[in-house]
């Protein structure tokens, strides 16, 4: 299915189009990828999957520098635990959905990280400052192969994976998932 709708730019508020098409991803199943850019620069885009299955946590023990390759599918539902770091990132209304490896995560955790040390810093939030300082080398060092961390992805909607034959897979109670965010409106009927 395709189709193009147009709505207010956020930032100037001019008329801007966007495409919706559907797409059948591998992994994710069948997806709805939407798409705008405005005459301002903005730009736009989301994933949003059609496919639902069982609520599912994968976690994996990163040891070696291996295991930095191991590739992460995150859904825009997903949340990612890394207790050793103190990192939690929850899903909001705009989380992306990804395909990456645990590399590619640990960026990402840097950047927000390196972002929230400045915040800290620029406050004068010593302790703040400190600990984001701490969170960055022990990544320098999980990528060396140094420090052990683990990745948990939790997943309401299921869609969220980590391929790797070390990962251990286990289905989410009702208590777990009372606690996630989806990141989504969800509709019951």
């Amino acid at each position: 299915m395709n189709l193009t709708t147009n709505a207010n730019c956020p930032v100037c508020s001019a008329q801007m189009q966007f495409s919706w098409e559907t797409q059948d991803i591998p992994y994710f199943g069948e997806a709805m990828l939407i798409a705008g850019v405005c005459e301002c620069g903005f730009r736009h885009s989301d994933t949003i999957l059609l496919t639902q299955k069982e609520p599912v946590r994968n976690t994996l023990v990163v040891e070696t520098i291996e295991d930095l390759n191991v590739r992460v599918i995150r859904s825009s539902s997903g949340t990612i635990r890394v207790p050793e770091l103190g990192v939690d990132v929850e899903p909001g209304y705009a989380s992306d959905s990804y395909v990456s490896n645990v590399e590619g995560v640990l960026d990402r955790i840097e950047e927000i990280v390196c972002f929230a040390t400045s915040q800290a810093r620029a406050a004068d939030n010593q302790d703040g400052a400190r600990r984001g300082e701490e969170i960055l080398e022990s990544i320098a060092l999980a990528r060396k192969g140094e420090f052990p961390i683990t990745l948990i992805i939790e997943d309401p909607l299921g869609n969220s994976a980590i391929a790797s034959e070390k990962v251990k897979v286990s289905p989410l109670t009702d208590e777990d998932m009372a606690r996630l965010q989806t990141g989504i409106m969800l509709l019951e009927v």
